[in-house]
């Protein structure tokens, strides 16, 4: 009688052990299977509920700095604009601004080669137009060759062809501007024609005024 009941003891101590192994062995297979997809779930979590540091996550050089990227909850100093430790400011455009004459002219000083040279703006010219006088003051005339013709107040005249190396309106400069040059005598009038109009960024007219942008 002894006997059987050792046997019986024995036989659910044997059980029991098995029972265990099975449950641990179990327990590891859905350990590997599912606890590592569950712990990257938490520790999103944790980076969007800002708990990182609270919970101990720590991360690698490869995975998320270890500083806070949440966007505070005080109000920012400024509505609408940026302070300017905080960006840079957009640079300012350099303006002329050229009022008509009686005539309904806008007449522009210009200056070219270190002297002043009083021109009219003419978006109807196609290049800038020098007088053959003022081009000879500017030391503009050597090497010239009136091979182009063009419609002037005094009828049609020869042209010559050159580019001035840098024109300054005010505070406005343009380089490389195409131009040409009337033959003596042809042309009174100098004109700020299209290519030195058409490398600025702004041209607008707006009444009695005209404004240039560099």
């Amino acid at each position: 009688m002894a006997s059987q009941s050792q046997t019986q003891s024995l036989g659910h101590s044997v059980l029991k052990e098995l029972m265990v192994w099975t449950a641990a062995i179990v327990g590891g297979v859905v350990t590997f299977h599912y606890f590592e997809p569950l712990y990257d779930r938490i520790q999103q979590a944790a980076i969007q509920g800002g708990y990182v540091r609270v919970l101990g996550f720590d991360f690698g050089a490869a995975a998320v700095p270890q500083f806070d990227t949440r966007v505070s909850t005080v109000a920012p100093p400024f509505r609408g604009t940026i302070a300017a430790a905080q960006g840079k400011a957009a640079p300012a455009r350099k303006t002329v601004v050229l009022n008509a004459n009686t005539y309904g002219h806008f007449q522009a000083v210009a200056e070219i080669n270190g002297q002043q040279v009083e021109f009219m703006t003419d978006t109807g010219a196609t290049y800038v137009a020098l007088s053959y006088e003022t081009a000879q003051k500017l030391g503009l005339t050597q090497n010239l060759r009136f091979t182009g013709r063009s419609t002037t107040a005094n009828g049609v005249a020869r042209v010559a062809s050159l580019e001035i190396a840098e024109v300054r309106v005010g505070e406005i400069v343009v380089k490389s501007v195409q131009a040409v040059v009337a033959e003596p005598g042809r042309m009174t009038q100098n004109l700020l024609g299209m290519s030195f109009i058409r490398q600025l960024s702004g041209f607008e007219l707006n009444g009695s005024t005209l404004t240039m942008r560099e």
